[in-house]
């Protein structure tokens, strides 16, 4: 019984994981300003309403470097996909740091995952980042290869709807103009 409570205590400080619903917010490493810890897995679940993607960027990033981001690293990932893996502080031919990029999520969704490994070698400050739900233009997005809408596409925050041109209907699917 004192082995089980002993590893519950030692993987609850290990990792971590939060659901943010804000339309916007700010999102740090832990420690931030200071150093951040070894050991230690932090996952933030971003989710907007629908019809909206989660914009995110990052004002401070400063990671420990390695080979294709393997000890201590942030992952942005969206839509069932990962959109980078980020570490260092500045990007090389194998590694990603963010630097002035803009990452939006694929869908209403945004997962970000900061992990770092049991030790480092230099004081890593971290990172600081903040989101906020972008409106999505549906009417820039197909629908089977073809336009949302066959006639007229009217883009609002959070939506979108169809109109058909004079002497047509709109049919039940709401997207198809029938004479």
């Amino acid at each position: 019984m004192r082995l089980f409570v002993l590893l519950a205590t030692l993987y609850s400080g290990l990792s971590s994981s939060l659901v943010l619903q804000k339309m916007y917010g700010r999102i740090t490493s832990p420690s931030f300003p200071n150093v951040y810890p070894n050991n230690k897995e932090r996952i933030w679940n971003i989710t907007v309403p629908e019809g909206y993607s989660v914009r995110i960027y990052f004002t401070h990033f400063n990671l420990e470097l390695s080979y294709l981001c393997e000890y201590d690293y942030v992952k942005l990932s969206s839509g069932g996909r990962t959109l980078a893996t980020l570490c260092g502080k500045d990007s090389t031919d194998t590694e990603e740091a963010p630097g002035n990029k803009t990452y939006i999520s694929i869908d209403n969704n945004l997962m970000m995952v900061f992990r770092s490994d049991y030790s480092n070698e230099k004081p890593f400050t971290g990172f600081e980042a903040f989101y906020a739900a972008e409106d999505i233009d549906e009417c820039k997005q197909r629908f089977d290869g073809e336009p949302l809408c066959n006639h007229h596409c009217h883009n609002y925050v959070g939506g979108y709807y169809c109109s058909c041109r004079v002497g047509y209907t709109l049919h039940e699917n709401k997207r198809t103009c029938t004479a």
